[in-house]
């Protein structure tokens, strides 16, 4: 069943293919420097050099020492409340598979959450789901994300069972107004 999805001014947006990791590892790219263009002086934060040379090296350093990675949201999970009694507003997504590596290679990494919602209202049929719209940046440790993954739901994505490109074919769902998190932005 088809579905449309709506921005905040009511216009009706096309969403890309979600599960082209290679469309979407070259927009991070594209992301991670328009993060840092708007928000890296203020928060001490550029494109981490080793990038050149490692398309998997996290994305940014602060303050030019501590290393950090940006996860930027801009479609809500609306089924967040449905499935796990999260409001879909501030129910953000962390791949297992970047929490495995994190702690093999980074426990001192910091994690930035760049949320945007491009998408607010979610209809399928008679189903119609809406949230607020969300425009701001948080952060946490890995070493205390880590706390609230031993408890976070985990959500199995359906159209990733049989992936052989590389998406991560889990996630844990959180919700950003955890203490845990703090709002820089």
């Amino acid at each position: 069943m088809s579905y449309q999805q709506y921005n905040k001014d009511g216009i009706e947006i096309t969403p890309q293919d979600l599960q082209n990791k290679t469309l979407w590892c070259k927009d991070g790219e594209r992301i991670e420097q328009a993060f840092v263009n708007k928000f890296g002086t203020e928060l001490g934060l550029i494109i981490n050099p080793e990038k050149t040379s490692n398309p998997y090296a996290p994305d940014l350093l602060k303050d030019n020492s501590l290393i950090a990675d940006l996860k930027t949201q801009n479609t809500p999970f609306f089924k967040a409340e449905d499935l796990y009694k999260i409001d879909p507003t501030y129910a953000v997504v962390f791949n297992r598979k970047d929490a495995i590596r994190y702690w093999k290679h980074y426990k001192e990494i910091i994690i930035y959450f760049w949320i945007e919602w491009h998408s607010v209202k979610f209809v399928m049929g008679n189903t119609i789901k809406e949230v607020d719209f969300l425009d701001g940046v948080w952060s946490i440790k890995f070493i205390d994300l880590v706390e609230l993954l031993k408890d976070a739901p985990k959500h199995s994505y359906q159209q990733r069972v049989d992936d052989t490109i590389g998406n991560a074919k889990d996630s844990f769902v959180l919700d950003i107004r955890n203490p845990a998190f703090t709002r820089v932005i």
